[in-house]
C-alpha cells in the first residue's frame, strides 16, 4: 500500500492549431511527450504549481484558467511506494516561445497531426492523451481554443 502522495499538476495550453508539450528527459516519462507539469511544493497552490512548472520546462507564461479533471492511476501491483494525484488544467498562453528547459529534452508546439502519430506511437502518456481528448472530444485542436487562445 503507497504511504506517500505526489501531487502533479499539469496544463492544457493551446493555440491556433497546437499543443503545447515538452518530451521529459527522466522520470516515470522519461523520453515521452506530455503536458508542461510537475510535482506541487508545498504552500503551493494547484494553479501556481502548474504556472510555475510550464515557465520551468518550456519557458512559456501561462494562465490557469480552468480545472479539467483529477485523476490517480494506482495499481496496487505498483513497485512504487506512493500514490500519484494528476491534476489537469486549461491554460490560457500569455507570452514566450517554446524552447526546452528544467528536465525536458524538447519543448514545441505540437500541431494536431503530429500529437495523434506521437500518441499512435506510444510516445503520448495515455493519462496525457485522454485528459486532451476528454477535453476536446473532437478530432481538432481549433475546437478546444475557446477559452485558452493566448495572444499570439
Amino acid at each position: 500500500m503507497a504511504e506517500k502522495f505526489i501531487v502533479g499538476c499539469y496544463g492544457l495550453t493551446f493555440d491556433s492549431d497546437s499543443l503545447l508539450m515538452a518530451r521529459q528527459r527522466s522520470g516515470y516519462w522519461a523520453g515521452k511527450w506530455t503536458s508542461p507539469g510537475g510535482k506541487l511544493e508545498p504552500g503551493e497552490s494547484l494553479e501556481k504549481c502548474v504556472e510555475r512548472e510550464t515557465y520551468e520546462e518550456t519557458h512559456c507564461r501561462v494562465k490557469a484558467v480552468k480545472q479539467l479533471n483529477a485523476i490517480s492511476p494506482y495499481s496496487p501491483d505498483s513497485a512504487f511506494e506512493k500514490q500519484v494525484v494528476l491534476v489537469f488544467y486549461l491554460c490560457k498562453h500569455l507570452e514566450g516561445e517554446p524552447k526546452k528547459g528544467d528536465g525536458v529534452d524538447a519543448a514545441e508546439w505540437v500541431s494536431v497531426d503530429r500529437f495523434e502519430r506521437l500518441s499512435a506511437g506510444g510516445l503520448v502518456p495515455p493519462q496525457v492523451f485522454n485528459a486532451v481528448s476528454d477535453l476536446c472530444a473532437c478530432k481538432s485542436f481549433p475546437q478546444c481554443l475557446s477559452t485558452s487562445r493566448g495572444r499570439r
